[in-house]
Parts: structure tokens; C-alpha cells; sequence
């Protein structure tokens, strides 16, 4: 899989922001995506397999420690670029849903899976493959549990 040196992260769309504190220590990578989920009121990086979806993290690339507070981008309407990391674009998948993965630290689309849904495509590379551009899905969003839970 090659990256190219391409901006990844936020590109359009409102900016509604919270910090949270992150839940365990993870590597944050600079060309990749930064979804995380919360758990007991703390994020964790999104993998294949996570089921929601809380925010995207405007962060550097680093690997913070339990309970360091990050940025983390709610916005429903904000638009973010990141990698490919397995299937390929194609236009007419703008609207359609598809999965989260991490491959070699970098967190990207995985456009040949759609089990969790957790984003929304809204455009993407169609000459290399590089990037896609998605929204959170709002059907995913936050912990699915209720405050008593």
C-alpha cells in the first residue's frame, strides 16, 4: 500500500470540538485517520470491529498516554480525508457506508467492507487510490449505551 504525502484530516464542514481523555496508550500516526469511540468516558482509536464512532482527533502524530486530553472534532457535518487501506474507490460509492481499519499503525477506509458503517463516503481518489473523504455515520455516533448503562 503506498501513501502519498497528502494532508490528512479535516477538509470541510463545522468544527464542534470537546477534549477527551484518551483511555490507553495508542500510536497516533500523522498519515492516517484519528476516529475514536468512547469507552467509560475515554477514547480509543477506531479498528475494524468498532461499532461506533465519537469524533476525529486533532492531534500530531505521537502516542499519548492514559488520560491525556486531546481535541476531538463531534462536528456531524464536518468531512474528513483519509487513507484507503483496503478495496477501491469508485464514485458511484458516494453515499454509501463503509468500515474503519488499522494496517501498520494507519488508521484508513476499508471500502470493501461495510459490517459496522461507521462512516459515510462523500468523495475520494479515483486516479491512485490514495484517499477517501467521509463523515461520521450520525446512525453510529456516540456509545449506542444509555447514561444509566
Amino acid at each position: 500500500m503506498a501513501y502519498k504525502d497528502l494532508k490528512y484530516g479535516q477538509i470541510l464542514g463545522g468544527n464542534v470540538s470537546v477534549p477527551v481523555p484518551m483511555v490507553a496508550s495508542q500510536v497516533v500516526s500523522a498519515q492516517s485517520g484519528r476516529f475514536v469511540f468512547m469507552v467509560a468516558g475515554a477514547a480509543t482509536l477506531n479498528v475494524d470491529g468498532s461499532t461506533s464512532i465519537f469524533g476525529f482527533l486533532e492531534s500530531h502524530a505521537h502516542t499519548p498516554t492514559v488520560g491525556d486530553l486531546l481535541n476531538c472534532v463531534i462536528d456531524l457535518s464536518a468531512v474528513f480525508r483519509i487513507p484507503v487501506n483496503s478495496g477501491t474507490y469508485a464514485v458511484g460509492m458516494i453515499g454509501d457506508s463503509c468500515d474503519i481499519s488499522v494496517s501498520s499503525s494507519i488508521q484508513g477506509a476499508q471500502l470493501d467492507a461495510s459490517v459496522e458503517d461507521t462512516l459515510i463516503i462523500v468523495g475520494g481518489d479515483e486516479v491512485n487510490n490514495y484517499y477517501v473523504d467521509v463523515r461520521m455515520n450520525p446512525a453510529k455516533w456516540g456509545t449506542g449505551l444509555g447514561a444509566d448503562a
